[in-house]
């Protein structure tokens, strides 16, 4: 528990941050908390993938397969720098 001067001396801070809207905005940019939480669209991607697989090695063989792997590649590869360059 705190003792007196502990109190006095937070009830101090918690006046002083009261007058500095600013304050909450430099915590949140200093936490990092994106105001709201991204989709999950890389594991939506590998479903995508695992259904797709069997489909394009059925239809068009290795080389289909290939192609969707490298696709797939690219598309986790763009999502991941779009978030990165985002934050």
């Amino acid at each position: 528990m705190l003792n007196d001067n502990e109190r006095r001396a937070l009830a101090d801070l918690e006046r002083h941050l009261e007058h500095d809207p600013d304050f909450t905005a430099r915590m949140n940019d200093l936490a990092g908390i994106p105001a709201e939480p991204a989709f999950p669209i890389v594991p939506v991607l590998c479903a995508l993938l695992f259904i797709a697989i069997p489909l394009t090695m059925l239809l068009f063989g290795w080389p289909g397969v290939v192609v969707v792997l490298d696709l797939f590649a690219a598309a986790v590869a763009v999502v991941l720098i779009r978030r990165r360059a985002n934050r």
